[in-house]
């Protein structure tokens, strides 16, 4: 019985120029060694019912390889269709932020991540984190950061230094407009209250760097990492700013930040709110409840990471 594998491809993400002629190399370089491939398109609405049978068929059949070209938003998709399966993901990174890649130390460059993943690929397994039953890899985002997070994604293509202003223009408006939240957290059953505009929550902890993405060294140590940035003066924002770009934010007093394996975010009252789960916005009611599974998604890695 043959090797099988199934190929999905976002052509509208962010670097998707050369994504079907990739696609066509990745599934050239797999039957090379011995794998039977089929290519699915990513489809215009993620939920689309067809879209979703022809996958589960294909995964029902028998693959054991699920190739993503796309973005963040694209590889939490599918990563939702294989839990509890026994199929690897494999990602050729082609969004704006990438963070799943940055963090697997997968090549960024698609042609070199298609190269990498088409001459073997060891198997990883990482943790998968929940909000509200909702699985997501990276982060989930609420409050202000949703809205910077939007001027980010707008910004494809332009380097740290130039979306910089766009962002320090963005946040100050927001600040003058979005009012802070009294929520209240119990953290492993440990209770606290935090004063935010913003809270972000991440499967498994960040680990300052400079530049606009902090780094998560270790995706497989059952934590999530809770991030707030607390009251103070909005001429602070730049110097703020800076501490993000430099990677200095892990030790200013005014972000909050603490670790935990269980989170319950509570509001003065039930509300529905939108947060971006890797940045896919989704709408949730409070409370907000962070769980996780321990090393449950199989990813492809090079084999000489």
């Amino acid at each position: 019985m043959s090797d099988n594998a199934i190929i999905v491809g976002n052509t509208r993400a962010g670097q998707a120029g050369d994504a079907p002629a990739l696609m066509r190399e990745l599934a050239g370089r797999l039957a090379a060694a011995g794998t039977e491939t089929t290519t699915l398109p990513f489809p215009e609405v993620a939920a689309e019912p067809g879209w979703r049978r022809r996958l589960d068929d294909l995964l029902d059949a028998g693959a054991k390889r699920l190739y993503v070209f796309g973005g963040d938003g694209t590889v939490r998709t599918l990563a939702t269709r294989v839990l509890g399966r026994d199929v690897a993901l494999g990602i050729v990174a082609l969004g704006t932020a990438n963070l799943l890649a940055r963090d697997l130390g997968l090549p960024l460059t698609p042609a070199d991540a298609v190269a990498a993943l088409g001459q073997g690929a060891d198997v990883r397994r990482i943790d998968v984190a929940r909000c509200n039953g909702r699985p997501f890899l990276c982060a989930a985002m609420f409050g202000m950061t949703t809205q910077l997070a939007r001027t980010r994604e707008a910004a494809r293509g332009v380097g740290t230094w130039r979306i910089l202003p766009r962002l320090l223009r963005k946040a100050y408006w927001v600040l003058r407009s979005y009012p802070f939240q009294r929520v209240r957290l119990h953290l492993d059953d440990a209770p606290l209250t935090l004063t935010t505009r913003a809270l972000v929550v991440t499967n498994n902890p960040l680990a300052p760097r400079p530049g606009l993405y902090p780094a998560r060294p270790v995706l497989d140590g059952a934590e999530l990492g809770v991030y707030g940035v607390t009251e103070g003066p909005l001429y602070d924002l730049p110097r703020l700013a800076m501490s993000l770009i430099s990677g200095t934010w892990g030790e200013e007093p005014r972000v909050f930040q603490r670790t935990c394996r269980r989170a319950r975010i509570l509001t003065s009252r039930l509300l529905s709110t939108t947060a971006l789960l890797d940045g896919e916005r989704e709408r949730f009611g409070t409370p907000l409840e962070f769980d996780l599974l321990p090393r449950a998604l199989p990813v492809l890695v090079p084999a000489d990471s």
